[in-house]
């Protein structure tokens, strides 16, 4: 007599794919595009280390886990609690055996912080010269920065020598490269290294909340913006997410910057445009957005039609193209309004070089040395700096005695 067999098919989460072919296995098939077992409206996270463990809950993204049921949830490679590579002893347990653990009793906490050392450690505990640059780039880690305006993102003392350091209105950018040079820039954020000090008091346009975002821009026009450099022109106050930058990824949101749109600001995985890379603008909702283009119609002045996100005042919800001139005054016609732009009457060339002072300019303004320095602030644009922490922004080779 045949005997007859019956297979199981498994599908946890009842969306009629089985979960063999699933690719979403924990969530339903909305049947609203291609069958494989996920929402259409679904983004699916990266795993860099094919590790099963997706990177934004992976605390080492470019590590495998090594699945010894011992954390294996966290995506790190480690070895069971008091024993290490070989049977070596490691008391915390963290993977690092205790020959080479700094910290044998304490287990790293691997967050991006020195995460080879064994120790615990925070975004706040790594500057033992307690300067406020962290020594995994501060250059003098034992000696702190003397913030004299020269160099003071390296984390090492200096001095300026006065005689070559010209600055009249005494805001920290030399008179040869200060676009103003007799009024100090106001370092609110924007547009800190023109010298500038931005908004003009007299301005026409109305800034409830003062900060140098017109409240016809401004997406939250009572709460000012912090400007940390995260979506820093909707005007409104936002933290900065914990992604971590990589060489082909500068704002380390898993998109490569040749393909993101927005290749400083890290894209807001909320379901809306997920793939372009940019952070939208919060917060986004279907109900109050007829045109459906991201931008509220609060502050869309083409509510009814989309914005082509052309990176030409993409803010404005409006299609436009670079030589757009609407209601807002735009003596130049280059698509920066006369109150930003500190070149009203003379269009912005668009060259890929300080396209947002809406000044022109030319590559023969670019790095002829390339050593790093423009050749407008550059004093040897034809010979390249040496770089060895002696007058290293003149642009000029240089040997220390």
């Amino acid at each position: 007599m045949p005997i007859n067999y019956t297979f199981a098919t498994v599908d946890l989460d009842n969306d009629g794919v089985e979960d063999v072919v699933d690719a979403c296995p924990n969530l339903q098939e909305d049947y609203e595009g291609t069958i494989d077992g996920c929402p259409s409206n679904f983004v699916p996270w990266y795993d860099e280390d094919y590790d099963g463990i997706e990177d934004h809950i992976d605390q080492c993204p470019n590590l495998k886990e090594n699945y010894n049921r011992f954390q294996d949830a966290d995506g790190c490679p480690d070895t069971v609690p008091g024993t290490g590579e070989g049977g070596l002893p490691d008391s915390d347990g963290d993977g690092f055996v205790d020959t080479v653990d700094l910290c044998p009793t304490q287990p790293e906490t691997f967050n991006g912080i020195l995460d080879r050392d064994g120790c615990p450690d925070s975004f706040g505990s790594g500057d033992r010269d307690q300067d406020g640059v962290l020594d995994y780039v501060d250059e003098c880690p034992l000696s702190a920065e003397t913030y004299n305006k020269f160099q003071d993102r390296d984390g090492c003392p200096d001095t300026v020598d006065d005689s070559s350091f010209v600055d009249t209105d005494n805001d920290g950018i030399q008179d040869k490269i200060d676009l103003c040079p007799t009024e100090p820039e106001v370092y609110n954020g924007y547009l800190d290294l023109d010298g500038c000090p931005d908004i003009s008091l007299d301005s026409e346009f109305t800034d409830t909340d003062g900060d140098g975002i017109a409240d016809p821009f401004d997406i939250c026009p009572n709460d000012p913006e912090n400007f940390n450099r995260f979506a820093d022109y909707d005007g409104c106050p936002d933290s900065i997410p914990s992604f971590v930058g990589t060489l082909n990824d500068a704002d380390g949101d898993r998109i490569m910057d040749v393909d993101d749109a927005c290749p400083l600001e890290p894209e807001r995985y909320n379901s809306f445009q997920d793939e372009d890379g940019c952070p939208d603008i919060p917060p986004y909702s279907s109900d109050n957005d007829s045109d459906l283009d991201g931008i509220p119609n609060s502050v869309d002045q083409c509510p009814t039609v989309k914005e082509t996100y052309n990176k030409f005042q993409d803010e404005d919800g409006c299609p436009d193209y670079v030589a757009d001139n609407k209601s807002t005054a735009d003596s130049d016609g280059d698509g920066i309004i006369d109150y930003m732009d500190l070149c009203p009457t003379q269009p912005e060339t668009f060259n890929g070089f300080l396209d947002r002072d809406g000044c022109p300019d030319s590559f023969g303004s670019g790095d002829r040395d390339r050593d790093g320095i423009l050749d407008y602030v550059d004093e040897c644009p034809t010979a390249k700096e040496t770089y060895n922490r002696y007058q290293d922004e003149d642009g000029c080779p240089d040997t220390v005695s």
